[in-house]
């Protein structure tokens, strides 16, 4: 498995926590991460009035680092990067202290520019969604970065010196709020963001948030709305929402929101400092709508090592499909290939209702995926392709074509008899239900027509008159293999497609 594979450390010294990801990557830029360190270390509250980060609190992280680099010496890690952000960065004895941390740990660590650590962050965000336009966002502990990119190329950035730890230390009374703290903060954040008038320009687009503020309130969310998919990444929050939170948190005691269902406790007294500089960002550039990305600074790093001239992807969901058939799937990318040519032919004279480029896209995708359950149990597969797809890292897909997705993948012929909708009922469209069925069949009846895998069926054509699809199947060899699995097929596709079909395969004995 490791034959090409190059094995990479990324050490993230932040201001609230200390990160060790390592990731699997491949020639072509793809990666998996295969283990997580964290750390807790609130950088920014141990700087001092002079703007020092003195020694003495920095023998506390020169531990933590070098067990990082006893956890990647285990895993046979090829190459470690290591950049410090805001604290150290912002600290008038930076330098000093790079140079100790470097030495006592004998892990070579940069400091990571403002313009660096917005840059990383676009990254990590651009190639983890299908979005031509917007602005990132990325608080932090010791500093937030704001980052408005347009046809997917980064425009312009800003690293401001407040993240959710400082602004707590500086405004907040020991976690608790009230009505005049809040003004300060948001006038403060305010009265920053009016120096930059680039943020004006994106007014109406989408705003992409990493850092634990948003996941923190994601999951809040989450959990208040029983929503029926535990994925972060992709989630959004509207203004309504937004709105809610402040409402709620900063009137809310600390004792009583470190109990959130939702929120760890290690975050109950700087979520509200966190998603004060939050809000006022959103209102100031006048966002659309927040979309949490669970890919960020880290993920761009490695990015920026593996590919530094062209860092970017033309399609997160061709990277992402890509990487995964690389990992987890070991199905020939011919064959996978093949079953989309005969879906496209048969789904051809089909189109018309809906949005048929989404509904070409799920389809695709579900048959590039199709068998990775098969990497569990073979003869369960679709139970386990359903479950691996609502809880895979599939990027650039928004969480219900996720869910549609892993349904038309996983479906067999006994799933015409069901109503697959219910359980994700708060995600999925009313109009989705009869789309599962009937994406689902045709993926089903493709996937039958090259059983063998071996492209007896070499094409397909299709002709659909009034009631009746004609299709005639092309090939040089007789169809001995699989015709029992076609024939299961086609009966499901009929009766979900209310279609008089024939079948014809000249080859057939």
């Amino acid at each position: 498995m490791r034959d090409d594979l190059c094995r990479i450390g990324i050490i993230d010294i932040g201001s609230n926590s200390i990160r060790l990801v390592i990731y699997d990557t491949t020639p072509e830029g793809g990666y998996k991460i295969i283990k997580e360190c964290k750390s807790s270390a609130r950088l920014s509250e141990k700087i001092t009035k002079e703007g020092r980060l003195e020694q003495k609190d920095m023998k506390n992280v020169v531990p933590v680092l070098l067990q990082f680099k006893e956890v990647c010496q285990a895993f046979g890690v090829d190459k470690i990067r290591a950049g410090a952000t805001a604290a150290i960065r912002n600290a008038a004895n930076s330098g000093e202290i790079i140079s100790y941390l470097s030495d006592a740990s004998s892990i070579p660590i940069e400091v990571i520019s403002g313009h660096q650590e917005a840059y990383f962050g676009f990254l990590g965000v651009i190639n983890a969604f299908d979005v031509v336009d917007g602005f990132v966002i990325d608080i932090g502990g010791g500093s937030t970065e704001i980052t408005l990119f347009c046809g997917r190329r980064y425009q312009h950035s800003i690293s401001f010196p407040f993240g959710a730890v400082n602004t707590n230390v500086m405004f907040g009374l020991g976690g608790n709020w009230n009505g005049e703290q809040i003004r300060k903060l948001q006038a403060y954040v305010t009265g920053r963001l009016v120096e930059h008038s680039w943020l004006n320009e994106g007014r109406g687009l989408p705003l992409y948030g990493l850092g634990g503020t948003l996941r923190s309130l994601g999951k809040l969310d989450q959990k208040q709305r029983d929503y029926s998919l535990q994925n972060s990444h992709g989630y959004t929050l509207s203004t309504g929402t937004i709105d809610r939170f402040m409402n709620t948190l900063p009137e809310m005691p600390y004792d009583k929101r470190k109990d959130l269902d939702g929120l760890s406790k290690s975050r109950a007294d700087i979520i509200v400092s966190g998603l004060i500089i939050f809000q006022t960002v959103y209102q100031y550039i006048g966002a659309s709508s927040a979309v949490i990305s669970g890919e960020g600074l880290r993920e761009g790093m490695l990015h920026d090592l593996l590919e530094p001239k062209e860092p970017v992807r033309d399609s997160a969901l061709e990277y992402s499909l890509s990487t995964i058939l690389r990992f987890d799937i070991g199905t020939s990318k011919r064959h996978l290939n093949h079953i989309c040519k005969l879906a496209h032919n048969l789904f051809a004279p089909l189109k018309g209702e809906g949005n048929t480029k989404e509904q070409e896209m799920l389809i695709y995708v579900s048959i590039m995926l199709h068998r990775t359950g098969s990497n569990i149990n073979y003869y369960q597969s679709k139970r386990h392709t359903r479950y691996w797809l609502m809880n895979s890292p599939i990027r650039g897909l928004t969480h219900r074509q996720l869910i549609l997705c892993a349904m038309i993948a996983s479906y067999s012929t006994k799933s015409r008899k069901q109503k697959l909708s219910t359980a994700h009922k708060d995600i999925l469209l009313a109009s989705d239900e009869e789309w599962i069925h009937k994406l689902g069949t045709l993926v089903q009846l493709s996937i039958a027509l090259d059983g063998s895998e071996t492209g007896v069926v070499n094409d397909l054509d299709a002709n659909l008159r009034g009631n009746n699809l004609d299709i005639e199947l092309k090939g040089v060899h007789r169809l001995l293999l699989g015709v029992e699995d076609i024939e299961n097929a086609l009966k499901a596709f009929k009766n979900v497609w209310d279609l008089k079909v024939k079948l014809d395969f000249p080859s057939i004995a």
